[in-house]
């Protein structure tokens, strides 16, 4: 525990000591601030509501979580510092924690950092706080599952760009399907509804939490994160 305690506190830092921190944060508000405020005035509609900033928070993570977890291990992998971290007595298994818990915490930074929107509605109106505390726990699983995901394609590629486009495929097609349920044939509609993130997410949003979702997330990330160190050690052994 130590030990993954200090590569988190390293990694964590590092996003700070760098400027993707300082570029990646302020884009993600940027663009749920023009989206929530601009395309969908969520101070307009009379109604004192977080689903919109929550619908944009979600929809942008597909953009903001790829960019962070691209560098956890393609570029180590590119500089070749990954093969000295193989002769430290560091197992793969902290190493894919550690990162992944610092890359966790810069985004759940991000998310906090939309908490403005609902303490401004909760002044101007009577703020159901249930869906908001709901909305926020399901974005912070949503963004865990997410990389998580990102956690595993930077392992299997040296290349950031790949990792980024990697991921992000990976994330996208799983939350996008939720907006053409409809469309699915009647008999398959229960698999896929539950294999959706934006299913999942809509669910949490409306202040419902379902056990089925937080155990959907669960197996998402452990299963990104068993490839993360399976990828590694077949480095290691390569």
């Amino acid at each position: 525990m130590r030990t993954i305690w200090a590569i988190f506190r390293r990694e964590f830092a590092g996003y700070f000591d760098s400027a993707l921190a300082y570029i990646v944060i302020p884009v993600f508000l940027l663009l749920v601030g023009v989206f929530s405020l601009w395309f969908n005035d969520i101070f307009a509609t009379g109604l004192a509501t977080m689903r919109v900033v929550h619908f944009w928070s979600a929809m942008f993570l597909v953009l903001l979580i790829p960019a962070v977890t691209m560098r956890l291990f393609a570029e180590e992998h590119r500089t070749g510092s990954l093969e000295l971290l193989a002769t430290l007595p560091v197992t793969e298994r902290q190493l894919v924690l550690g990162k992944y818990s610092a890359a966790v915490a810069l985004i759940l930074v991000a998310l906090g950092l939309t908490l403005p929107y609902a303490i401004t509605l909760s002044r101007l109106g009577e703020l159901d706080w249930g869906p908001v505390i709901g909305g926020y726990l399901g974005l912070a699983l949503l963004a865990a599952a997410y990389t998580a995901i990102g956690t595993a394609a930077s392992t299997v590629t040296s290349n950031q760009i790949v990792a980024f486009l990697l991921a992000m495929a990976i994330c996208m097609v799983p939350y996008v399907t939720g907006f053409f349920l409809h469309r699915v044939p009647g008999d398959l509609l229960p698999l896929v509804q539950y294999l959706s993130f934006d299913y999942h997410f809509n669910g949490m949003a409306r202040g419902v939490i379902d056990s089925r979702s937080l155990v959907f997330y669960a197996t998402v990330d452990a299963l990104a994160l068993h490839v993360a160190v399976f990828a590694l050690e077949q480095r290691r052994l390569s």
